[in-house]
């Protein structure tokens, strides 16, 4: 088998054209901008929805829903787990989800935002059951990393590994 990675390329480009379709992911980073003022987010809650967006290529949704749906999901997940100064990212959503395991849900302070996003989804013709699935695919995959253990993942596979005899 060839590692030729211009002919893979090849392949895939005959594929698609075969199949009479383009693959073409739209990014929500556009979107998400575009409403960044519409909830008058600020520059902590951008860069947790901007994160938010980054993690979702990790899953399934960028070809399940369309950018706009993203870019919501990602200012709610920013309004209603507001990170806290001084911690990065990651400890922000290990918090968010310490909150949503312990069902504390959001501060009192982030309530009126978060009705306010509420009603205008409400008055969108956003899905709101496309924004849930959204938000409970994200929420998978941070308690998915949540519980990652880098050491205890290379232990078992390399005891996978000498168990099936293909360490040789």
């Amino acid at each position: 088998m060839s590692s030729d990675t211009s002919k893979l390329g090849e392949c895939e480009f005959h594929l698609i054209s075969e199949m009479n379709s383009q693959l073409i992911v739209h990014h929500p980073y556009r979107s998400l901008t575009d409403i960044q003022a519409q909830f008058s987010l600020t520059p902590d809650e951008m860069s947790t929805a901007w994160s938010v967006v980054n993690d979702h290529y990790f899953t399934d949704l960028p070809l399940l829903h369309p950018p706009h749906v993203i870019a919501i999901t990602a200012v709610f997940f920013a309004i209603v787990f507001k990170p806290n100064p001084g911690t990065t990212q990651s400890q922000s959503m290990h918090n968010a989800m310490q909150q949503l395991n312990a069902k504390t849900g959001s501060t009192a302070a982030a309530q009126p935002r978060v009705q306010n996003l509420l009603n205008w989804l409400a008055e969108s013709a956003i899905s709101i059951e496309a924004v849930v699935d959204c938000t409970q695919e994200l929420i998978s995959l941070y308690q998915v990393w949540d519980g990652y253990n880098e050491k205890t993942c290379k232990e078992q596979v390399t005891r996978f590994v000498k168990a099936r005899g293909l360490d040789k």
